[in-house]
């Protein structure tokens, strides 16, 4: 396939995976806009507009800093190769991504709280499991 052609394709790979991103299925919450994202990234310390996000999206052609592809996989926290073509992440990692961006919207108070929560479901779950490995005790 001529280089011509391998960007073309690889431009859509990865407009049609940031797409997919952006709607949030699944997140309870509306799409991200272009503007969020670009005020998301340039306060993460990539400095990027809007326009730069909805050219990303929507340009017939991208070549995309590695930079910035970086910062968009971290931003929706998913592999930096997802966006090039790697095998979608498993349905527990899309679920880990929903909770990781809920997570990170809590004040540190909240996020204290919900860590002490998780902890004991975590030891509620290990005890359970314990229990259901040891063999019943015979009764005399």
């Amino acid at each position: 396939m001529p280089a011509d052609q391998v960007e073309d394709v690889t431009s859509r790979l990865i407009q049609t995976r940031l797409r997919e991103l952006f709607r949030a299925a699944g997140d309870n919450r509306p799409p991200y806009t272009e503007a969020e994202v670009a005020r998301e990234l340039t306060a993460r310390g990539h400095r990027i507009t809007a326009e730069g996000i909805r050219n990303l999206l929507r340009s017939p052609r991208i070549n995309p800093k590695a930079t910035t592809l970086r910062a968009l996989a971290e931003f929706f926290n998913v592999p930096a190769g997802y966006l090039l073509g790697d095998d979608e992440p498993e349905a527990a990692s899309r679920e880990s991504r929903i909770m990781a961006r809920s997570f990170e919207k809590l004040n540190p108070r909240s996020r204290r709280s919900l860590a002490r929560v998780i902890d004991e479901f975590l030891q509620l779950e290990e005890a359970a499991r314990d229990s259901a490995a040891e063999p019943p005790q015979q009764i005399d």
